[in-house]
C-alpha cells in the first residue's frame, strides 16, 4: 500500500454508457437491509436476496453472476455497489471468471466504484479470476468509505494452462484506491504482473506460487493492529501458502496479501482470512456460503 500515482495507459477498449451492474443497499425499518435501487444488464445477473447470517442480523447476501462464459478481449465492464448508512450486505459471485486469451494486441477491462456510509458494512468477496494463457486484464477497484464504515474486500486469480503448451497469462494489472467522501486518500494499492512473473519463486526456498490473492479490511472500530493481527493468525494455520498481513495508511484498516501454490490453497486462505476479519469487526462467526 503506497501513495497514489498515474496510472499506466490502458489499451483500446469499448466504453460502457454507465455500469453494467448498478447496486444500493438501504437498511428496512425491520432492520433487514434490502436492494432499494438495482439496474442490472449484460453479461451480469443478481440471484434473489439471501439472509444467511443470524448476526450481525439482517445482513443480505447477494450472488452476481455473469452468463457470457467469462471475459473477452475489448470488453470494459463497470459495476458500481452502494451500501447506505446502517445497511449491511456482502456481494459473492457463485464461481471463479475466465479471462481468455486477448488476441490482436487488445486487453479487457473492469473498472468498480464502492461506496460505503457511515455505520454501513458492505463485502465484495468476488471468486479468484483464472487467467488463461494470452489474457491481458487491467481492473481497477475506487472504495469510498465514511468514517465508521467497514469495508471487507477479496482480489484474487490463478492461472491454467487450458491449451497444456506451457501458455501463461500477458499481464494482469490491478488498482485499488480507498479514499474518504471528501476525496481524502487513505491507501493505494498498485501491481502490475506477467504470468512468468507470477510462478517465480518469492520465498527464497524454491516454492512456486501460481496463485495470488489479497484480502483488504477498512474498519476503524478497533486499533489497525489489532485487525491485521487476526488476519496474520488466521493465515499462519493455512498450508500451501506465502503470505503476510499489516496495516494500512492512517490506521484505516489491515491488509493480507497471499500466495498460494494452488486455487484451492489459495481460496481457503482467502475464506480463513475473511472469516477472521468479519468475526473481528462484528463478533460473530460468517455462515457458510452455498457455491
Amino acid at each position: 500500500m503506497h501513495q497514489a500515482h498515474s496510472l499506466a495507459e490502458s489499451g483500446p477498449v469499448s466504453t460502457p454508457a454507465g455500469p453494467q451492474a448498478e447496486l444500493v443497499f438501504a437498511p428496512a425499518p425491520d432492520g433487514r437491509t434490502y436492494i432499494s435501487h438495482q439496474r442490472v444488464g449484460y453479461p451480469f445477473h443478481i440471484t434473489r436476496p439471501f439472509y444467511l447470517d443470524p448476526d450481525p442480523a439482517g445482513l443480505l447476501t447477494l450472488y452476481l453472476q455473469s452468463v457470457s462464459g467469462g471475459i473477452y478481449r475489448g470488453e470494459h465492464l463497470a459495476l458500481s455497489l452502494e451500501a447506505e448508512a446502517g445497511s449491511q450486505a456482502q456481494v459473492t459471485t457463485q464461481s471463479a471468471t475466465i479471462v481468455h486469451r486477448m488476441q490482436g494486441g487488445g486487453e479487457a477491462r473492469q473498472d468498480m466504484i464502492i461506496r460505503v456510509d457511515a455505520g454501513a458494512l458492505l463485502e465484495y468477496l468476488p471468486d479468484p479470476l483464472i487467467l488463461f494463457p494470452g489474457a491481458r486484464f487491467h481492473t481497477s477497484l475506487r472504495v469510498v468509505a465514511a468514517p465508521t464504515a467497514t469495508v471487507i474486500l477479496c482480489d484474487a486469480f490463478t492461472q491454467h494452462d487450458s491449451e497444456a503448451s506451457g501458455g501463461r497469462f500477458e499481464r494482469l494489472v490491478s488498482d485499488t484506491r480507498i479514499e474518504r467522501p471528501d476525496g481524502a486518500l487513505l491507501a493505494f494499492d498498485r501491481f502490475d504482473i506477467s504470468g512468468a512473473l507470477g510462478e517465480a519463486h518469492f520465498d527464497g526456498a524454491g516454492g512456486v506460487y501460481p496463485a495470488h490473492g489479497t484480502v483488504i479490511a477498512v474498519h476503524d472500530g478497533c486499533p489497525a493492529e489489532e485487525l491485521a493481527g487476526v488476519l496474520s493468525e488466521a493465515l499462519g494455520e493455512c498450508s500451501g501458502i506465502y503470505a503476510g498481513a499489516s496495516t494500512m495508511p492512517h490506521d484505516c484498516g489491515a491488509w493480507a496479501r497471499i500466495l498460494a501454490e494452488d486455487g484451492h490453497s489459495l481460496r481457503a486462505a482467502l475464506k480463513a482470512a475473511w472469516a477472521a476479519a468479519r468475526r473481528k469487526v462484528s463478533g460473530a462467526d460468517p455462515a457458510r456460503r452455498p457455491k
